[in-house]
C-alpha cells in the first residue's frame, strides 16, 4: 500500500529549505496572476493551509476577498489565527476530489497539490479549479514535473530520509496541460528550474461557455 504524505507534521515541522524556495516560487507565481483581468479580483487558493503565498499575494493584488479551501484542519486552523492580517479571508475545509461547496472566483490557483493523486484523481483536481472559476477567469497550477534535476534531487533527498512527500507523483506537461485545456483556453507556461525540485506552472482562462 502506498505511503501518504503526512500533512500535520508537515504543518508542525516545516522544512527549512523550503523558505528559499518558496521566494522562487512566489515571484514567478505572481507572474502569471499579474495575467488577471483588470479591476479587484477574488481569488481562491486550493491546497493552501497556512498558506505561504498569501502575504505577497496580498501585497500585490489586494483582493476583494480570498478563500483558501483545503482537507487538512491543522493547517488552515494555523492560518486562521493570523485571519486578523488578511481583510476578505475566508477558509473552507473541503476535498479538492469532493468539492461539496460551490466557488466561483476571478483567479484559482494551487501550488503542490494535484501531483497527490493517481491519473484520475489529478484529472478530478484540475476540473475542480475550473469549476471553482467564472468564466474568463485565471486559473494557475504548479506541479513538480520529472526532469534530470528533480529526479536527482529527489533520489538524494530519499537516501538521507529526508523525503516526505510519499505519494508525489511528478507529472510531465503534456498530462497538465491535456486536462486544463478540456476547460479553459491557454494562457502561459513556465519551468522552474533553481527550486531544484523543478516545478512546471501553467495558466489557463475558463473557456466561456456556447451562448
Amino acid at each position: 500500500m502506498e505511503r501518504k504524505t503526512d500533512w500535520d507534521g508537515y504543518y508542525r515541522r516545516p522544512f527549512k529549505a523550503t523558505t528559499v524556495t518558496r521566494r522562487i516560487t512566489t515571484a514567478r507565481l505572481l507572474r502569471q496572476l499579474a495575467l488577471r483581468l483588470p479591476g479587484e479580483s477574488d481569488v481562491v487558493e486550493w491546497g493552501g493551509a497556512n498558506s505561504c503565498f498569501i502575504d505577497a499575494i496580498y501585497r500585490a493584488l489586494r483582493p476583494a476577498r480570498y478563500t483558501v479551501a483545503d482537507s487538512n484542519r491543522l493547517g488552515l486552523g494555523l492560518l486562521e489565527a493570523r485571519r486578523e492580517n488578511y481583510p476578505g479571508l475566508a477558509t473552507l475545509e473541503d476535498d479538492v476530489l469532493q468539492p461539496r461547496q460551490p466557488l466561483q472566483a476571478d483567479i484559482v490557483f494551487s501550488v503542490g497539490l494535484i501531483e497527490h493523486f493517481n491519473a484520475a484523481g489529478t484529472a478530478r483536481a484540475v476540473r475542480a479549479h475550473f469549476d471553482s472559476a467564472r468564466e474568463g477567469g485565471l486559473v494557475v497550477i504548479s506541479f513538480p514535473t520529472p526532469t534530470w534535476l528533480y529526479r536527482a534531487t529527489r533520489w538524494l533527498a530519499e537516501r538521507l530520509g529526508l523525503w516526505i512527500f510519499h505519494d508525489e507523483r511528478p507529472l510531465r506537461f503534456e498530462e497538465v496541460e491535456r486536462e486544463m485545456a478540456r476547460h479553459g483556453d491557454f494562457v502561459a507556461r513556465d519551468l522552474i528550474w533553481p527550486i531544484f525540485l523543478t516545478q512546471g506552472m501553467l495558466a489557463f482562462r475558463k473557456r466561456s461557455r456556447p451562448a
